[in-house]
């Protein structure tokens, strides 16, 4: 009567058993696994236990973590795939696998942090806080923020053009830009105009302009599209979109490496500089030549492009909690 369970058991064990320990199926890849961490984080901005700007917290986090997560563990896998390493990883997939898998899934993360903003908008505006979109903008809002954009934005704003004379200027990683495309004397040109990192994301209104009781925000993006002529003076204005890159930012020093850790350090900042672009965001609206030419000058194939529907760089919402 013993001897059944025993031979089933031993029947049960010979089946683990024949799955050696490094087997893939046995193992989470990690980068994915940290992208569903990130996921629990934007889930938070959903909680009503929370107050209204702690959730508006918990995505700006989700949208830095994001950047970081481009930066290095992206950044890392591409460097792979551009060295031609076919390295797999413990749950096995080669470095072009991973980067596909992991790709889809922080681009269905981009689109989840825009529309757990369109979620949290309405509910701010019944707290008095609101965010006006530059199709709902007055003549008096124009007006007023003309004044503004000529006063503050205006003088710290550097638009370059770039057409077969001119070099494609460098994109810094992080930073958020329009590419313009403009008509002067029969010509067609494409330019690109850095959204200044110095100025805040969302600008005042004062209730006085917008006779709204509360407080009222614009987009420092939307006040630069509204007043792009200014930039382009004696043009035509064919297209303006959005557009940001993250860069590949990670410095590991390994001592074998490093003898010099200056110098090293010193070529890591180059890198931050000049590093290949692990992710290249654009307004889905885009046009396909635009796309074309900012993918092309990033050195990113067009699939690899995340097509975003709304706004973009949600860790500037952290400017949000001065409120």
């Amino acid at each position: 009567s013993m001897r059944g369970p025993k031979k089933k058991r031993k029947g049960r064990k010979k089946s683990i058993d024949t799955l050696p320990l490094d087997h893939h199926s046995l193992y989470i890849n990690r980068e994915l696994s940290w992208l569903e961490f990130n996921q629990r984080v934007l889930y938070q901005a959903h909680d009503e236990k929370h107050p209204l700007l702690e959730r508006v917290k918990f995505l700006a986090i989700t949208g830095t973590n994001l950047d970081e997560f481009f930066m290095i563990r992206v950044a890392t896998i591409l460097r792979q795939i551009k060295n031609g390493s076919e390295r797999v990883t413990p749950d096995g997939l080669t470095p072009k696998e991973q980067y596909a898998s992991i790709h889809s899934r922080a681009d269905r993360m981009l689109q989840d942090q825009h529309s757990t903003w369109t979620r949290l908008r309405p509910l701010l505006e019944k707290e008095g806080v609101q965010f006006l979109e530059i199709g709902s903008y007055t003549r008096t809002h124009l007006d007023y923020l003309h004044q503004r954009f000529m006063n503050e934005i205006y003088p710290v704003l550097t638009p370059m053009a770039f057409d077969p004379g001119h070099p494609f200027p460098h994109i810094s990683s992080l930073s958020m830009n329009l590419a313009v495309v403009v008509r002067h004397n029969r010509e067609t040109k494409f330019a690109r105009v850095k959204i200044p990192d110095v100025l805040p994301r969302f600008l005042q209104i004062p209730e006085s302009v917008n006779g709204f009781k509360g407080q009222t925000f614009v987009f420092l993006e939307d006040v630069i599209k509204s007043n792009i002529h200014e930039l382009f003076p004696g043009t035509k204005i064919r297209e303006i979109r959005i557009f940001r890159i993250i860069r590949d930012t990670d410095l590991v020093i390994r001592e074998d490496e490093a003898d010099d850790l200056l110098q090293t350090v010193d070529e890591g900042l180059k890198r931050i500089r000049y590093g290949d672009v692990s992710l290249l965001q654009v307004e889905k609206a885009m046009p396909r030549r635009m796309l074309g030419v900012l993918a092309e000058n990033c050195g990113v194939e067009a699939e690899l492009v995340s097509r975003s529907d709304g706004r973009m760089n949600f860790g500037d919402w952290m400017q949000l909690m001065k409120l």
